[in-house]
């Protein structure tokens, strides 16, 4: 199956706008953002935000984007105050005055992945941190079984067109490429239901953390 181009995802994401927090996974919500702490002195903008449904549970003073017009428009109503909406690898924003960028599950939508880090380098201020967030490329069986399970439920199992994500390897080398050195790679949740919350806290920790959904890296910008 093709890839769908960044207008493509538009789209779908447009369709999709007033009922998406109905069709996400709560919990995993709640475990990516938790994954971030921030000052709220920092000027810190997420990319793919749509409605700010996770940098609302970190902080609501975090900079909201999304190339979805009907997405930015739900933040908006989220009472989420600074919105943008603009292509991701299309930043409009100046130089050097960024304290952070978040992207939650959006870098393997995009045309060029490169072309999003290298305008995440020059929104960033020296030393700052790229927060990202990726589901797990080993687990897509799971995305299979959810598009299974679509054939039944196309309310709860929203199918926005993706079946390829990014592996650990090649987002490394673009990383390294656009002047981006890691901190941490950290995964979570293999059961997506907040009834297993210990149970995933306790795997996480060991071998079986192969099998989460999610993987979590953040990364430093080297200048």
């Amino acid at each position: 199956m093709k890839k769908l181009s960044n207008l493509e995802f538009k789209k779908k994401f447009d369709s999709i706008a007033d009922t998406y927090e109905k069709v996400s996974n709560s919990y995993t919500i709640t475990r990516r953002a938790e994954s971030f702490k921030i000052d709220s002195a920092e000027v810190i903008l997420e990319t793919g935000s749509g409605t700010g449904i996770i940098s609302g549970l970190i902080d609501k003073s975090i900079i909201c984007t999304d190339i979805s017009y009907e997405m930015c428009k739900q933040a908006v109503r989220n009472n989420r105050e600074n919105v943008i909406c603009c292509d991701a690898e299309k930043l409009p924003i100046r130089s050097n005055i960024l304290d952070g960028i978040l992207s939650a599950e959006t870098i393997y939508y995009l045309d060029n992945p490169q072309h999003f880090l290298s305008d995440s380098y020059s929104a960033l201020k020296k030393k700052s941190k790229l927060m990202i967030t990726v589901f797990n490329q080993d687990m897509k069986l799971v995305d299979r079984i959810r598009s299974f399970l679509r054939i039944f439920d196309k309310n709860q199992y929203f199918d926005d067109g993706q079946r390829d994500f990014i592996s650990m390897g090649y987002l490394k080398q673009i990383l390294e490429k656009n002047n981006f050195k890691i901190t941490s790679i950290r995964k979570k949740v293999i059961f997506p239901f907040g009834s297993l919350h210990k149970l995933n806290l306790y795997l996480e920790k060991g071998r079986l953390n192969y099998f989460c959904y999610f993987i979590i890296i953040e990364a430093k910008c080297i200048k």
